[in-house]
């Protein structure tokens, strides 16, 4: 029980984050686009979840949501997001 409101706590403050950040993310009736992204690989300790950006959005791109709630944008085709993507498929926790 406490792992789950834990887990609303953080997914809460994820969402407060997103709203406030608009210079990398967008929203708007294509979902959450991407507009810029990240120069240099990002630890993959620090990613509690992702997403795809909206398939009407300008730019294809993943969206990584970290234990901070921070949120930031990274180009799939990119070897370190495949690499994090690849391990998520198979450990619980991430998306």
């Amino acid at each position: 029980m406490k792992s789950s409101t834990a887990a609303i706590a953080v997914l809460t403050v994820a969402v407060l984050c997103f709203q406030v950040s608009s210079t990398t993310l967008a929203v708007g009736s294509f979902g959450r686009c991407c507009y810029q992204f990240l120069n240099k690989a990002l630890p993959r300790n620090k990613v509690m979840m992702y997403e795809y950006t909206g398939s009407k959005c300008p730019y294809h791109g993943v969206i990584f949501t970290t234990f901070e709630g921070k949120m930031c944008c990274a180009r799939p085709e990119e070897q370190w997001v495949q690499d994090i993507l690849n391990v998520g498929k198979h450990k619980d926790g991430i998306k």
